[in-house]
């Protein structure tokens, strides 16, 4: 029994070491939760070192890596900022995309339509996404095809129709019959698309299986210290902010190194954030009726000179 408590007595003191040993930083400035469009609520745990994953929608709603994510806050009960530090990682985030069959719109086929081309629809999770990449798999061995991605564009002053933009080619061949194949990944850029456009050219072959198709999406977490007994949020989709300069961006080293619980925010929602135009339409419009009557003054003056 004494054995028992002597060890029991032991792990308490090494867990204390531990988490005194973490750094624990201070919340920093408060700022308005409802003056960001995007909120997500972040599950409840205990005190300790979060990594928290940037989805789809966090990617793709915030103003992302190209901005070092400059409108990202996490608030606390208080609506304090938590310092994070962010880790991008090197394995990307694969998500798989529903694969549809089915021809393009019409109006947008190219000049090889009427070729021997296999065409899938890949639905994205969101539009607005940085730079990725796509995967592909198939169960053939043997085999040589040209591979395209596009994106439908709609028509403008460039072209009268609908039409196929391809964003990204390549030839996919494997002729090692005893051998798996390797997916074929290509880079997309999808911007505003909501969807792209798989097109494969079989030639006078039988269409090529297609077993499934992965985005590859850049890895980002958030690395932070929660606090104690305090409901957390994860809040973005601002354009007037700088990126966070955090005290904890010192020691980021130590904290991207630190074990973490990996967390997944809630869902997203929007905070029903009001964007006020420079000018209200009451004094738009009076402004208008004044430069009216002014106008009419000058007229008015410059035809009794002429007279």
């Amino acid at each position: 029994m004494k054995r028992i408590i002597l060890t029991a007595v032991a792990v308490v003191a090494s867990l204390v070491a531990v988490l005194s040993a973490v750094p624990q930083p201070e919340a920093g400035a408060s700022i308005d939760p409802g003056s960001f469009q995007f909120r997500r609520g972040i599950p409840d745990g205990r005190p300790g070192a979060i990594a928290l994953i940037l989805d789809a929608a966090a990617l793709a709603h915030s103003r992302g890596p190209d901005e070092h994510f400059a409108d990202v806050r996490i608030l606390d009960g208080s609506n304090r900022q938590v310092p994070y530090v962010v880790e991008h990682r090197d394995e990307p985030m694969a998500l798989t995309l529903v694969v549809d069959r089915a021809d393009p719109p019409v109006a947008a086929r190219t000049s090889v339509a009427k070729s021997n081309w296999s065409t899938y629809r890949l639905a994205l999770p969101c539009a607005n996404l940085p730079p990725s990449q796509i995967a592909i798999d198939t169960s053939a061995r043997v085999f040589q095809r040209g591979v395209q991605i596009s994106i439908l564009r709609p028509a403008d002053r460039h072209s009268r129709t609908a039409w196929l933009d391809v964003i990204s080619a390549t030839v996919w061949a494997h002729v090692a019959a005893d051998e798996p194949v390797a997916p074929l990944v290509l880079p997309v850029a999808p911007r505003d698309a909501s969807e792209l456009w798989l097109s494969i050219d079989e030639g006078d072959n039988s269409r090529l299986p297609i077993t499934a198709v992965r985005l590859l999406l850049p890895s980002y977490r958030l690395r932070f210290y929660r606090p104690a007994r305090s409901s957390l949020q994860l809040v973005y989709g601002r354009s007037d902010l700088l990126a966070p300069r955090y005290d904890l961006a010192l020691l980021s080293s130590e904290v991207v190194g630190a074990e973490a619980v990996a967390v997944t925010p809630r869902a997203e929602s929007r905070s029903g954030a009001i964007h006020r135009p420079l000018i209200s339409p009451l004094a738009f419009w009076l402004f208008l009726s004044l430069a009216v009557v002014v106008l009419l003054a000058v007229i008015v003056r410059l035809a009794s000179r002429g007279s």
